[in-house]
C-alpha cells in the first residue's frame, strides 16, 4: 500500500527517511514508509493539481487540524474518500468552531475510509459521531532514543522539571510552578528546572522569578513576535527554517540556563537537550488541564523517573498510575505524592 502523510508543519516533501523527535505526522510516515507533504505545498495547488499529486496514494492521512480547516477540506475532496484522519491538536478543540464548521468537521469524519486517534478513551465519542471505523492509534515515541538518556538513580540530583513556565497556555504551568514552590519551601528539593518557551524566555523568567522568590516584575517592552505572524500569515516558511539551520551551524546548540536561588529557568529547545537534564532529576512534575497524548509522561518513563500528573492525558493514568490525579488544581495532593516519591525509595 502506498501512504502519504500531511500535515500544517513545515517539513520537507518527500519520502521520509529517518524519525525526528517529538513530531508525530513524520514519524507515523517513516513508520509506514510513506511520503510526507506540507499544508506549504498543497495549499498552492488548484483542486486538479491536487488529486492529481495525490491519485498515487492508496491511502492519504490528514489530520483533523481544525486551526487549518479549509487546508483539510481540500485534502479531503481530492483524496474521493481515499483519506484516513489522525489526530492533531486537543479532542476538544471543534467546540471553537461555528456550528457551520463543525458540521464540516463531521463531514470530514464521516467520509473518511478510517478515522485514528491518539487518545483511546475518546474511541466511543467518534464512534457516537459517525459510522465510519475509529481506531486507536498509539502515539510514535522513539523511547531507546530517548532511554539512552537514562541514569542510575545514585546520579540525580534533588531537583524536579517542569516542563513549561507560567507561557505554557493550557498546561497550568502556575499550578506545577505552586507544587514546585512548595516542595522548595519544605526542604524537599533543592532546585526546581523550568522549561520556558525560548519566543518568551525573558518575560516567563521574570514572572516565575517573581512568583517563587518574590523577586520584582517589570512587564516587558511589547516587542514583535515574528514566529507569530509566520504562522497566522499562511506563507511557506520553510525556506528561511533552512537559512537559521545553515546560520547556526558552528554556534552552540543552546543558551546556557539561567541558575538562581532553587530555580534552574532553561529554554525548551530540543529534544536531545532536554532528556539529559530532565534525566539528572527526581521527577517531573506537569499540572496539565489539556487533553493530550501524554508525551511528559512517555519521556519520564523512558528516563526512569516518575511523572506526577493528571488523568487529562492517555499516557499518564497508564504508565503512572500511582502518581496520577483526578484534578488539575490538586495542589495538596499533588505535593503529598511528590513528598512520598522523595522520602520512600519503595514507593
Amino acid at each position: 500500500m502506498k501512504v502519504a502523510y500531511t500535515s500544517r508543519r513545515p517539513f520537507a516533501d518527500g519520502p521520509v527517511t529517518s524519525p525526528i523527535p517529538e513530531n508525530d505526522p513524520v514519524n507515523i510516515a517513516y513508520v509506514l514508509q510513506g511520503d510526507y507533504f506540507s499544508f506549504f505545498t498543497l495549499d498552492k495547488l488548484s483542486a486538479e493539481g491536487l488529486q492529481k499529486r495525490l491519485a498515487p496514494y492508496d491511502l492519504v492521512f490528514v489530520p483533523l487540524d481544525l486551526r487549518a480547516l479549509e487546508s483539510v477540506q481540500r485534502i479531503a475532496q481530492a483524496c474521493n474518500g481515499r483519506y484516513a484522519t489522525y489526530s492533531e491538536g486537543n479532542i476538544a478543540d471543534y467546540q471553537m468552531l461555528s456550528p457551520s464548521d463543525q458540521i464540516v468537521f463531521l463531514s470530514l469524519i464521516n467520509r473518511a475510509a478510517i478515522n485514528f486517534l491518539y487518545w483511546e478513551k475518546y474511541v466511543p465519542f467518534y464512534q457516537a459521531l459517525t459510522n465510519r471505523p475509529v481506531v486507536y492509534l498509539p502515539y510514535p515515541f522513539l523511547y531507546e532514543e530517548a532511554g539512552s538518556f537514562r541514569l542510575p538513580h545514585i546520579e540525580r540530583a534533588r531537583q524536579v522539571t517542569l516542563p513549561s513556565g507560567l507561557a505554557g497556555s493550557t498546561r497550568n504551568g502556575l499550578a506545577s510552578l505552586a507544587v514546585a514552590k512548595i516542595l522548595l519551601e519544605r526542604g524537599l528539593i533543592e532546585r526546581v528546572n523550568c522549561w520556558l518557551t525560548a519566543v518568551t524566555f525573558a518575560e516567563d523568567v521574570q514572572a516565575v522569578q517573581h512568583f517563587v522568590l518574590g523577586t520584582p516584575f517589570s512587564p516587558p517592552k511589547v516587542r514583535w513576535n515574528w514566529r507569530q505572524w509566520l504562522l497566522k500569515s499562511g506563507l511557506d516558511y520553510r525556506k528561511l527554517l533552512a537559512l537559521k539551520k545553515n546560520r547556526s551551524q558552528g554556534q552552540p546548540s543552546s543558551l546556557p540556563p539561567k541558575i538562581v536561588d532553587g530555580l534552574g529557568l532553561y529554554r525548551r529547545q530540543t529534544w536531545h537537550h532536554y532528556l539529559p537534564e530532565a534525566a539528572k532529576t527526581m521527577a517531573i512534575i506537569d499540572m496539565n488541564n489539556r487533553e493530550t497524548v501524554g508525551r511528559n509522561a512517555l519521556d519520564a518513563a523512558a528516563l526512569g523517573i516518575p511523572c506526577v500528573s493528571t488523568d487529562r492525558s492517555d499516557m499518564q493514568p497508564r504508565l503512572f498510575p500511582a502518581t496520577t490525579l483526578a484534578d488539575s488544581w490538586d495542589i495538596d495532593g499533588a505535593v503529598a505524592l511528590c513528598q512520598k516519591l522523595l522520602q520512600d525509595d519503595g514507593f
